[in-house]
């Protein structure tokens, strides 16, 4: 245990950042205090709706443009759009945090027909989908952006983040983490393309994505596990589709990807040598990898006990 929290404290003080700002408060309000703010060491992100509003429902088009200057530069409202300039499509995402005051929102950079357009924003990889990450109710601001870092430094792939100040309409809304959305792209989760003519061979085996998450915000589609996580549970674990997507995964693939899950299922909770080589764990997983992604677990289990 003493090791883990040696690991932890390297990278807290490794991720910790100081966002300067210049800002005038202005209290002409007695209810409302209004932040005038005009620059950051952090990039500043500039989004207008033109006059829309952001809802859950469907993408709208907007502008975004996106000032940084390099790091340790200075970044003021008033510098040219030199990062990113041009148009997007935004919406709310989340569940729960729909309801907090500080939204987050899924983007996606877009050429001026409207199509998908990959592009380079704050130093990272080409994609067109990216997530504007609001860690609302996070008081260090700081615990997901950890935790990636922690899994990136371990060698497994993580979303790449940075820190940024956003302004929506004109308005200053706070500190944001510029993420990557996870999907199957070379410099993403680097699995092979599955195309719906994938069905039989070699050709099936790969790859999926297969996420355990909540079921309100976007397509879902899936399968109830045929085992309980724990015997008195009252619920069941609900796979869903994320690569393929649920419209584009077929039958074939369906079949496929349930029958290797029930199978490791199946192995862990009968199988009475679950190490051996020909039939137990090693058979279904990367052993390196599949540690690793626990160890990162328990640590972020950690922090959401530290106030």
């Amino acid at each position: 245990m003493k090791n883990v929290y040696i690991i932890l404290f390297v990278f807290v003080v490794s991720v910790t950042f100081y966002p300067q700002r210049n800002s005038v408060i202005n209290n002409s309000s007695a209810d409302q205090t209004q932040i005038q703010f005009t620059s950051s060491n952090l990039p500043i992100v500039i989004i207008n709706t033109n006059g829309q509003d952001i809802t859950s429902d469907e993408k709208i088009t907007a502008d975004m443009g996106i000032i940084f200057n390099g790091e340790g530069v200075r970044n003021y409202l008033t510098n040219p759009y030199n990062n990113y300039n041009g148009k997007i499509g935004i919406e709310i995402r989340g569940s729960s945090s729909q309801s907090f005051p500080k939204k987050q929102y899924a983007v996606e950079t877009r050429d001026s027909l409207g199509e998908d357009l990959d592009v380079s924003l704050l130093g990272f990889p080409e994609e067109s989908d990216w997530i504007l990450f609001a860690p609302y109710n996070d008081k260090s601001l700081m615990r997901d952006v950890l935790i990636y870092k922690l899994a990136s430094d371990m060698g497994r792939y993580a979303s790449r983040s940075k820190y940024c100040e956003v302004v929506l309409n004109n308005e200053y809304v706070g500190v944001y983490v510029l993420l990557e959305k996870v999907k199957r792209d070379n410099d993403r989760v680097n699995i092979k393309k599955l195309e719906p003519t994938d069905i039989t061979g070699d050709a099936i085996t790969g790859g999926y994505i297969i996420k355990i998450d909540k079921t309100d915000g976007e397509e879902v589609d899936g399968w109830y596990s045929t085992y309980l996580p724990y015997p008195q549970s009252q619920h069941s674990i609900f796979y869903q589709y994320h690569y393929p997507k649920p419209d584009e995964i077929v039958q074939q693939q369906q079949d496929y990807i349930k029958s290797k899950i029930f199978s490791f299922e199946t192995m862990m909770a009968f199988n009475t040598n679950i190490s051996d080589s020909a039939d137990g764990y090693p058979k279904f997983l990367d052993a390196d990898s599949f540690v690793d992604f626990v160890l990162v677990n328990e640590v972020a289990k950690m922090l959401m006990h530290i106030d």
